[in-house]
């Protein structure tokens, strides 16, 4: 908002006023017919200039008519003085430009402005600091990890946001991409937001994008949750500004065009998004088809489905450049000179890797071995350098962010920081059944198997064949056990094509394709017919009471189990079994045919019950084996197990998970249960269940990364088992496990190459940054609360208390305030701040208690408006008052008193970089990293040239406003404080001079030159790094060709290192403290 100065034909000339000190700070030329006359409403703070003394007075509009305003001055609530709109000038917008030159011309406010204001300052930047300008780290509810912080710095510190999150199972990844998606709504609440996930996973997406990162803040974005299965919708999601893929592996995988769907829809959105976050658990070694089609997500022109070949050939010589990065050990010191001559072939022009090279062959002598023993960790350290350089440098693509979870979990002694842990696996312990229905089921299996191998000797069949009924077999062993009706049912599917079975045996779209493709025996027929008649003349309630029986010793008091029956009927019949016989048990049902809705309470009542008198039990078909966050669970119980190792990961995975809040007093893993007979391995399920611990080892540790390696060989499995029943899955123990050991070395090999090398000492730095800043929060709430409460120099926003679900929260009540800021800027407030988003806690513990409580931080709503106003209101920034000090008996001493703020400068590097959205923001993180912000007061006597460093002579003027004998000047009085320095002239220049003073000292006293030249030292060897990367990838075409992005990203960087040594000192706000003792009083006679 501006004055019209003048009016000139058809334009206008608005002036735009920023202080007394610089009454027109900008002038316009504008067309009058886009001006808007505005009148300004109650409460409207005003400058008017005093035609006949030239004094500035600053008042509040308290009514209007026509062409006048009334006013209320200072000193004088009772009048409203009519005044002219054309004397009126009204602050623009902007922040405050120069608190010095407004303290000078006697535009001081009260002191208690500046000590509310000021620690709210400090409070902001040492967030901005600490986040690396990156608030929704800080606004969102989740534990704060190194890893996650460093995917999150990774992705929006780049000014291509557009990344692959192919971090292990259990890491996190949906963290790093809430943490996104927040960013992306802080930096544009009106953004278009897409996440895409398969269908069981949208509701859980949805509810933590609420629960913790809070997307409810952004009324005026538009957010999508969508799942895989509607492709039919997505090109009504073109041009988003952020599309978030979860699994985004399961819509690629099965591809070999990109005309087919779904991967044609997926393509037409995410290669008209501004941003793109893939996520997926895809190992190194997956197909190359697989990598092709995700890689084209994020670059369609540099990895073109019509160069397939090329890619395959890249794709397969990185092999050979993995194998010798992995063969890059140090505790072999005979084996580096030929490992590292081997990789010199693959690598020309690699002028970094020589050097590195170099400094490894360095320390060993003619005989290839190490020249001085007690040099051993030095070659460990050059021997990780090496490595890490062909990591960075020569994944395949550099936007792809994987951590290994063996990295991950590592405990890390250097570091104060909290671990980041998950609840970990135990071989599950039998719970033997014996009962006719559960006996009758194994028999038919193994009566089906016997049929079937006999009829594949008889008939010579060939491979197909016989692994087409070796993955019939499969699907029939997977709803064996137990109770029989799902055996029965797929069974008939098979021989009868019988579609209500199938639904009933919960048979999925692939395992209908299993069971119907080998041809179908006659006697296949007879069989299910005589086990119905067997299973007929059974008792009805025999089987479930039996089953139930089983189950009971585990379903404790003051504990949560869960049950997985697998899919079919069997869980809605133990379900109500255990209802039945379980008075201590609150059963709770979740299966394909409940509601989404019904499912979500049953899981939230599981998971939040505190009742210690009752067993908390999920019984689940398949349709809680995939997303869900079950972590606290106590006892997992297997019914059935699935004929899939990888289908029970995911399973096991429910559990397996990363311990939060909620599971820390579960520092074991959850006790495991299976459902069996005392046969043992004579059974199938007693079989297959041993295959699954000693050759797969499933029940110890995660094979996620391994799961298209047990997809290949499981056809091979269920063939040994269908030639020679239940001993043949036992036998197989012993090669299986080979395979997988085989088949993990391989992806260590290539995730050497593919994978972070490390967590950087940025990330390091960030996350301990932030650590010490939530172990600080009761003075960030202090801070805010005395900033925005009705005390002396607050904001007057009316605040209580209150206790929600056990916990204290602190509420702003926005709506019903009258707060001291522009109407303008609070009736927009008003309407964008709705009451939930004012009412949280400063204790990120407490919030990570409460689900749904928010964190009153920096990208909080309420936070950042707090934020805008510290910096736009001139309240606060220019102070001046008398403090009386009974020693003082040498006349009045003026001090100057400078807060400043020091940041890197980003503006050159702005330029290269004008035509590409968001990059201002993207550098400004970059900068933060390297040379965070801070603040720093100085204070200089007036007319001195050294500052004040004496702590106690600081320490008093430091000392909060209002104490007894503190005086402000104001508009009355001002001619005392300009009388200790000879007249506003001398006042002014003494002020400009001090402050002169004071950025010397905070120069030095800070030693920031020797922190821009860390900082810029640090920039240069990022610099050197991405240079000789750059150059690198460039020389390797045969191995990757992202090197354009590349090269942008270093001239950016070269910019941005040389403005480090140029960081930008501001003034935030300027005191004048004039310390007197006792006054003279003169008596007239």
């Amino acid at each position: 908002m501006g004055r019209v100065a003048a009016v000139e034909g058809e334009s206008v000339q608005v002036d735009y006023f920023e202080s007394i000190a610089e009454p027109v700070a900008h002038t316009q030329r504008i067309a009058a017919r886009l001006c808007t006359p505005v009148s300004l409403p109650e409460e409207t703070r005003v400058y008017r200039r005093d035609p006949s003394t030239g004094v500035w007075i600053v008042g509040r509009v308290r009514g209007s008519d026509p062409g006048v305003y009334y006013v209320q001055f200072p000193n004088h609530p009772d009048v409203h003085l009519p005044v002219r709109a054309a004397e009126l000038h009204v602050r623009w917008d902007r922040p405050v430009k120069n608190p010095v030159a407004t303290l000078g011309a006697g535009g001081n406010e009260s002191g208690y402005f500046h000590d509310a204001r000021l620690p709210m300052l400090h409070s902001l930047i040492a967030q901005r600091g600490a986040s690396g300008s990156i608030p929704a780290l800080l606004s969102s509810a989740a534990e704060i990890y190194p890893h996650q912080v460093q995917a999150a710095l990774t992705v929006l510190s780049d000014p291509v946001q557009r990344y692959l999150l192919a971090d292990e199972v259990g890491l996190g990844k949906t963290i790093q991409a809430g943490y996104v998606i927040r960013q992306t709504l802080i930096d544009n609440p009106h953004a278009r937001v897409v996440v895409m996930a398969p269908a069981s996973l949208v509701r859980q997406w949805r509810g933590e994008m609420l629960e913790r990162f809070f997307i409810d803040d952004f009324p005026e974005a538009r957010i999508t949750f969508t799942a895989h299965d509607t492709p039919h919708k997505w090109a009504g999601y073109r041009d988003a500004d952020l599309l978030v893929v979860d699994e985004a592996h399961l819509l690629v995988h099965d591809i070999t065009e990109p005309t087919q769907s779904p991967y044609r829809e997926l393509c037409g959105i995410a290669h008209t998004a501004t941003r793109l976050l893939l996520l997926s658990a895809t190992p190194v070694t997956s197909h190359y088809v697989t990598h092709l089609g995700l890689l084209h997500l994020l670059d369609e022109k540099l990895y073109r489905w019509d160069d397939r070949a090329s890619f395959e050939e890249r794709y397969q010589r990185r092999k050979d450049l993995a194998d010798g990065v992995f063969q890059l050990d140090a505790y072999f010191p005979t084996l580096l000179p030929m490992t590292i001559d081997s990789l010199r072939e693959l690598l020309p022009s690699d002028e970094r890797f020589e050097a590195l090279a170099t400094d490894v062959l360095a320390l060993l002598n003619d005989d290839d071995e190490l020249a001085n023993e007690d040099q051993a960790p030095e070659l460990v350290l050059r021997v990780e350098a090496l490595r890490a350089h062909l990591s960075e440098t020569y994944r395949l693509h550099r936007r792809v962010i994987r951590h290994r979870r063996a990295s991950v979990l590592r405990d890390d002694e250097e570091t104060e920081l909290v671990p980041y842990e998950v609840r970990g696996r135990t071989r599950p312990r039998l719970l033997a059944v014996d009962f006719g229905e559960h006996h009758l089921g194994q028999a038919l299996l193994l009566e089906w198997r016997t049929l079937i191998a006999d009829h594949l000797v008889d008939t010579a069949a060939d491979d197909t064949q016989h692994s087409a009924y070796a993955m019939a077999l499969a699907v029939l062993a997977s709803r064996a056990g137990g109770l029989m009706e799902d055996l029965l049912c797929a069974l008939r599917w098979r021989t009868h094509g019988d579609r209500q079975a199938a639904d009933r045996a919960g048979l999925t779209e692939q395992e209908r394709l299993l069971l119907a493709a080998p041809a179908t025996l006659s006697r296949e027929r007879k069989l299910g017919e005589t086990y119905s008649k067997q299973r007929a003349d059974l008792p009805r309630t025999a089987a479930p009471t039996a089953l139930t029986k089983a189950l009971l010793p585990v379903v404790r008091p003051g504990t949560r189990a869960v049950i997985f029956c697998g899919p079919g009927t069997l869980a809605a019949q133990v379900a109500a079994a255990l209802s039945a016989q379980a008075p201590d048990a609150v059963v709770g049902l979740h299966t394909t045919a409940t509601s989404a809705d019904a499912c979500e309470q049953v899981v939230q009542t599981w998971r939040t019950s505190q009742n210690a008198a009752l067993c908390q039990v999920l019984v689940a078909d398949a349709s809680a084996e995939d997303g869900l966050n079950l972590q606290v669970a106590d006892v997992v119980v297997h019914v059935r197990l699935p004929w899939s190792p990888n289908r029970l990961e995911q399973r096991i995975g429910r559990v397996d998970r990363y311990r939060g809040v909620e599971s820390l007093r579960q520092n074991r893993p959850a006790q495991q249960f299976r459902i069996g007979d005392r046969e043992g391995n004579e059974a199938f399920c007693g079989a297959w269940a041993s295959l699954l611990h000693e050759g797969y080892d499933l029940f110890t540790a995660s094979v996620s990364t391994l799961q298209d390696t047990i997809a290949e060989g499981l056809t091979r499995v269920w063939r040994q088992a269908l030639d020679d029943g239940p001993a043949g899955l036992t036998t197989l123990a012993p090669s299986v496990r080979e395979e997988l050991r085989q088949a993990k070395r391989d992806i260590d090999t290539m995730d050497m190459l593919e994978s972070i090398h490390e967590t950087s000492e940025q990330a390091r730095q960030t996350t301990s940054a932030l650590d010490r800043l939530e172990q600080d929060w009761r003075r960030l709430r202090e801070s805010l609360v005395h900033y925005a409460d009705d005390g002396s120099g607050g904001l007057r926003f009316r605040h209580d208390t209150r206790t929600v679900a056990g916990h204290q929260r602190d509420r702003f009540d926005v709506a019903s305030s009258h707060p001291l800021i522009d109407p303008r800027r609070y009736k927009a407030a008003a309407e964008r701040i709705h009451p939930h988003m004012a009412q949280g806690v400063f204790n990120r513990s407490t919030a990570l208690r409460a689900p749904g409580t928010r964190l009153f931080r920096s990208g909080n709503p309420f936070v950042d408006m707090l934020a805008d106003i510290v910096f736009a209101d001139e309240r606060g920034q220019a102070t001046a008052f008398r403090r009386f000090d009974p020693t003082c008996r040498t006349g009045d001493e003026a001090y100057f008193g400078l807060e400043y703020l020091v940041e890197a400068d980003i503006s050159a590097a702005l330029r290269r970089v004008a035509d590409v959205p968001e990059a201002g923001r993207a550098l400004r993180r970059q900068a933060d990293r390297l040379l965070p912000p801070f603040t720093r007061k100085v204070w200089v006597p007036a007319g001195h040239h050294i500052a004040l460093t004496d702590p106690k002579a600081c320490a008093w003027l430091d000392a909060p406003y209002g104490r007894r004998g503190d005086q402000n000047y104001n508009v009355k009085n001002h001619g005392e404080l300009v009388a200790v320095f000879g007249g506003w002239q001398e006042y002014r220049q003494t002020a400009e001079a001090a402050e002169q003073v004071a950025r010397a000292h905070l120069v030095q006293a800070t030693d920031l030159m020797s922190k821009c030249a860390k900082a810029q030292e640090q920039a240069q060897q990022q610099l050197a790094i991405a240079t000789a990367q750059a150059q690198a990838r460039s020389a390797a075409g045969h191995l990757l060709g992202d090197t354009e992005s590349y090269l942008l990203d270093v001239a950016v960087g070269r910019d941005l290192t040389e403005a480090l040594s140029r960081p930008s000192i501001r003034v935030v706000a300027a005191t004048c403290i004039v310390r007197g003792g006792y006054r003279t009083v003169k008596h007239d006679g």
